[in-house]
């Protein structure tokens, strides 16, 4: 297939972007930035022939802005346009694209499962990543959860070197310098090529300790999703391939991550008006998240003159939360989550035959997957900040094994300045719900009785058709519909009935969202440009209600429409500037009326504004954001009120003799403010965000 050179790169880091572009600029006959390739599509593909928004996020970039204790959450809310802001702590909930969740993948493989613990950007750690690719939109390709989009996420694996390492030390501390408010990170790498064999193998450590808000006080424990202060986090990575003949490839990833919070600090119990911090907790097993994954792929691309892969994947992760809020009868608990998941997937990239002068071709094949599901709760006695274990355990919803199967085709075609594509995908799917103790009961009541379990089974048939039209070399139009679906988080909705409930009763059909997209993009020297309208509906909607705390599920028409749009200038050899925009409105139909979405799912309008100023050997970029205040679904009676804030980040980086070293200054102006997700969904008094850090990294290729 014949792809244009087009390509677009949204919010290009500085130093790729600047140096690129100076080289562009001093050569008269310079060509246009190569065409960006993304495999989120389940085969390699350029993004000018993908007929929707699309953004590939490099390693230099993700390097600027992942200073020592930064998560992948944070990066992502300053760099992806449609994408909710970071809670700052543990937690990705209600970091939401376009309204509505994301499937997030690492190297294929999903990190969602039933039971949305909103840990799956707290996965894995910035510096394992080679980039990232992001596809904004309803998306059915790899299954369930991309309502939104999805997150793909590469590791970094050989380059071709024959012997090669790299080592960073990084240190971050908070605006007043205390001892106590430094954070450290420490990374090591080792990657070889022997023959047919080539490997990479990697280690990354972050310990945060105390973290301050803007006015040098000590934040509070964020006791609901969990927050950084006090954790330790190491994230193990291999990727080792074995080139079979010229074109079969065997690829092996590993994959151990922890992230464990052990501190003597909460939030005062006994102030009801302010989240302070006060000493003395005691707490043996504190907020942690492990994953664990395997992940062995096959490619063929010469399988009966056609592209094959074929891939397997084990994948364990495990959620430990804060022992919460009295909850009835049942008393303070901890939320302990599990889930495994298993399976196969094929594709097969077939070449069809031209039609006049239409080349086209076919990826198609079937997704096999089972995922087990457990949830407990492990109560506590309490006395004042001392926390006990008693031996009691709640299941807090019963024991699910899902198991599931799909078909699914995608075909390309390519006729002069158009591309064309289209697909369907079908999927069955079958829980069996397990027999367990309704906790509901327990909290109403005090008794254990029995929820009898049973069999739920949902089918989804999803379709997908889109276009682009290729003006010039330098821009295109696309239109795009497509369809994405999940599923009803049943542990968590059957978590709060009694015992004599049926299940039978939940809403079984799948959550399908229809989204609809129009957009252009630019890409010429000195600039790049792209704005985009999109509108996705459902007729089930599945959202968190604030006020009581409890998730819903409920047959009702929902509505997310909104713009978004990205520029950068490259003024010259030096400088560089530009900016994103973002603005989301979300409806839900009650009682035949619209009214608006909490914050835990609409993100007010976001906007980001960065310039970078670039030498042969360093570079500085300056940067902000800032969130409008967001009162739409106060007004309706369908959330809280939140007040928007504005965030400055001074970057920079300096090529040394030997190695290299990058500075951040986040929070530059030392803004006192409490991020989104604590304003929509925090547990009042609301803790505040972090202050002004200064960081400071030394990395070393040798």
């Amino acid at each position: 297939m014949q792809f244009s050179r087009f390509s677009l790169l949204i919010c290009l880091p500085a130093t790729f972007a600047s140096s690129t572009w100076a080289q562009a600029l001093e050569d008269d006959d310079a060509a246009l930035l190569p065409a960006v390739v993304v495999t989120a599509n389940r085969v390699e593909t350029t993004i000018a022939s993908i007929p929707g928004t699309v953004q590939v996020i490099d390693e230099a970039q993700i390097r600027s802005q992942s200073g020592a204790g930064r998560r992948l959450a944070d990066i992502l809310d300053q760099l992806v346009p449609g994408m909710a802001p970071s809670s700052g702590g543990m937690s990705n909930f209600g970091q939401t694209l376009r309204g509505r969740s994301v499937l997030v993948l690492i190297d294929g493989v999903s990190q969602n499962g039933i039971r949305d613990t909103a840990r799956q950007l707290n996965s894995i750690s910035p510096d394992s990543i080679e980039r990232i690719e992001v596809l904004s939109g309803a998306n059915s390709i790899y299954g369930a959860g991309a309502a939104g989009g999805i997150i793909n996420i590469i590791t970094k694996r050989n380059q071709g070197q024959e012997l090669a390492f790299t080592s960073k030390l990084g240190t971050t501390a908070s605006n007043r310098f205390k001892g106590s408010g430094f954070a450290y990170e420490g990374f090591q790498s080792a990657t070889g090529r022997k023959g047919p064999l080539d490997w990479y193998v990697s280690g990354a450590y972050t310990q945060r300790n105390d973290q301050f808000d803007g006015r040098g006080r000590r934040i509070a424990q964020d006791t609901s999703q969990g927050s950084n202060m006090d954790t330790d986090t190491y994230d193990l990575q291999g990727r080792f391939g074995y080139q079979l003949d010229d074109s079969k490839r065997l690829t092996l990833g590993l994959q151990n991550y922890r992230d464990k919070q052990n501190t003597a600090y909460t939030k005062d119990p006994n102030n009801p008006d302010e989240a302070v911090a006060v000493k003395g907790l005691r707490l043996d097993d504190q907020p942690a998240t492990r994953n664990r994954a395997i992940n062995l792929n096959f490619t063929d691309q010469d399988f009966f003159g056609q592209g094959l892969n074929i891939e397997s994947y084990w994948r364990k992760s495990e959620a430990l939360f804060f022992p919460d809020v009295a909850r009835g009868l049942a008393g303070i608990a901890a939320t302990d989550s599990s889930t495994t998941v298993y399976g196969i997937r094929t594709a097969i990239d077939t070449a069809l035959p031209a039609i006049g002068a239409a080349t086209g071709n076919l990826v198609w094949g079937a997704d096999l997957s089972q995922e087990v599901g457990r949830q407990r709760a492990h109560h506590y006695a309490v006395d004042g900040l001392n926390y006990n274990r008693t031996g009691i355990i709640y299941e807090l919803g019963p024991d699910l094994k899902t198991s599931t199967r799909a078909l699914f085709a995608q075909t390309a075609w390519e006729w002069g300045p158009w591309t064309l594509r289209g697909g369907i995908r079908q999927e069955w799917i079958q829980s069996k719900v397990q027999d367990s103790i309704a906790y509901g009961e327990i909290v109403l009541t005090g008794n254990r009785a029995i929820l009898p379990g049973g069999t739920l089974k949902y089918d989804a048939t999803l379709y997908n058709l889109g276009a682009v039209y290729q003006l010039n070399e330098q821009q295109n139009v696309f239109a795009n519909f497509s369809q994405g679906f999940s599923l009803p988080d049943i542990q968590r909705f059957l978590r709060d009935v009694s015992s004599d409930y049926n299940i039978h009763n939940l809403n079984t059909q799948a959550l399908k969202v229809d989204s609809y997209e129009i957009g252009w993009r630019g890409d010429w020297y000195p600039v790049q440009a792209q704005v985009a309208a999109y509108l996705n509906t459902s007729d089930v909607t599945q959202f968190y209600d604030a006020e009581e705390r409890a998730l819903r599920l409920i047959s009702q028409k929902e509505r997310v429409r909104g713009v978004e749009g990205s520029l950068n200038w490259y003024v010259n050899t030096r400088w560089s500037l530009g900016g994103s925009y973002a603005w989301t409105k979300g409806q839900t139909q009650q009682n035949g009326q619209w009214i608006h979405l909490p914050a835990t799912r609409i993100s007010p309008a976001k906007t980001t504004l960065f310039t970078t100023y670039q030498q042969s050997n360093y570079s500085v970029r300056l940067q902000a954001l800032q969130l409008a205040n967001y009162t739409a679904a106060l007004n309706d009676g369908n959330g809280r009120r939140t007040d928007g804030y504005t965030l400055f980040d001074l970057i920079a980086s300096i090529e040394l003799p030997q190695g290299r070293l990058e500075g951040s200054i986040h929070n530059l102006t030392n803004r006192n403010y409490q991020a989104l997700m604590m304003q929509a969904s925090g547990r009042p008094p609301i803790p505040n965000a972090q202050g002004r850090t200064f960081g400071l990294a030394y990395t070393l290729d040798w």
